[in-house]
């Protein structure tokens, strides 16, 4: 494993390998990089295309309305209506600011949510409206890690922290970005500068590095934590052993290894399978143990009903990752298709055991359980998504039908 080591204070912060770093860094420093504006704008106009299109039936429920009460609406209402981005612009000239400030908080609220489309349209929109706001660029950070734009993803993270360097929470997403993409010594560094301890400490669980691992731990227990996690980890470096199942907890979901494997997670996101499986293709000839590109091939053919060559991908994948969570909750899927549903419940109770609390695979138990009547199981897994989805109605009406259907207790 590749190991870091902490850099002397007041060294100049420098994360770009290759030629022409202080230049891009002098970039960030002194504006707003033109190419990732750019970027931006291209990912604002294909989100507003969609808005505009679900706004616009809403706007023709709204016409007869409109005639009843005349002049009593304002005209702005109408506008916002027709043109929410116009309509944004307006109520966010007075205060910017404050207006990214909101976005920013919505898109952490849509990413908890796993509504990626609205996050990553309000991070796009709060980091044009306030490019000075180093929160504005961390979240749209995040929101394009998830959305697998690795390399815009990484240049927002750099532009929060060249406007804010002692930034733990630009430090923890870049870092996290770097650990995803397999460069552990560049994750290590960014931790490092940003203090952030507990990433460390992970890092140094999978490295063997136990004693490291320990000392960074000690200070974030006696602060009296409840993190279940943390206690893990710390009885892990206190052994010296990483149990298998705490292993998979601390291991990053790995991103595409190519930009082709990136291309196809964000054409599977607009559920373009076809061109999706195409990309993920490329992707596998060009890095065969892509791990994420051969899952994410496996879900693309699942989605085109071919279920039995879907198969071999997610096999190929747990071949080379016995425990991605990925190409588990995938091969669960194709057995449920396939008419076998006690054995996708079983893959999928495996990955309970692996990824306690809810995972990729919760849904799917959920379910399945629900389909086949047992609703006492139902109910607990719904339960339990119905607590991290509060407002998933779709969720809460099946949970309510599999309570309702439990047998009471015999007395």
């Amino acid at each position: 494993m590749n190991r870091g080591k902490e850099t002397p204070a007041g060294r100049r912060f420098q994360l770009f390998q290759g030629s022409g770093e202080g230049e891009q860094l002098d970039r960030f420093l002194a504006g707003t990089d033109p190419i990732l504006m750019a970027s931006l704008q291209r990912e604002e106009h294909g989100l507003l295309r969609s808005r505009k299109r679900r706004w616009g039936f809403a706007a023709l429920l709204v016409m007869g309305g409109l005639a009843v009460f005349g002049a009593v609406a304002p005209v702005y209402w109408l506008a916002d209506l027709l043109d929410p981005k116009a309509g944004l612009a307006e109520k966010a000239a007075a205060n910017p600011e404050k207006e990214a400030r909101v976005l920013t908080e919505q898109s952490r609220q849509h990413l908890s949510e796993n509504r990626y489309n609205e996050a990553l349209e309000s991070a796009t929109r709060a980091a044009q409206l306030a490019p000075g706001l180093a929160d504005a660029w961390i979240a749209l950070g995040d929101c394009q890690m998830k959305n697998y734009q690795s390399a815009l993803s990484e240049q927002a993270y750099l532009k929060a922290l060249a406007l804010e360097p002692g930034s733990s929470r630009a430090s923890l997403g870049l870092g996290s970005l770097y650990l995803r993409r397999g460069e552990e010594r560049r994750a290590e560094e960014v931790w490092l500068r940003g203090g952030v301890d507990w990433k460390l400490a992970a890092l140094y669980l999978l490295q063997g590095r136990f004693r490291e691992a320990e000392l960074r731990l000690r200070p974030l227990l006696v602060e009296g934590t409840e993190e279940e996690l943390l206690f893990r980890m710390a009885e892990a470096a206190r052994s010296r052993h990483l149990d298998p199942g705490l292993r998979s907890l601390l291991e990053p979901e790995p991103t595409g290894l190519s930009e082709w494997a990136d291309l196809g997670w964000r054409l599977s996101r607009q559920e373009r399978h076809q061109e999706a499986a195409a990309a993920f293709r490329k992707a596998v000839a060009r890095v065969p143990r892509d791990v994420n590109a051969l899952s994410g091939l496996g879900l693309s053919l699942l989605a085109l009903n071919r279920t039995e060559e879907a198969g071999t991908y997610f096999h190929r994948a747990l071949a080379l990752d016995h425990d991605h969570v990925l190409s588990l909750n995938g091969l669960a899927q194709c057995l449920k298709v396939e008419g076998r549903p006690g054995e996708a419940i079983a893959v999928w109770q495996a990955m309970a055991q692996l990824y306690p609390g809810v995972n990729y695979g919760t849904p799917g138990l959920a379910w399945t359980y629900y389909e086949l009547r047992d609703y006492p199981q139902a109910a607990v897994y719904f339960s339990r998504l119905v607590k991290r989805y509060p407002y998933d109605v779709r969720v809460i009406d099946a949970l309510n039908i599999a309570v309702e259907n439990i047998s009471p207790m015999p007395h």
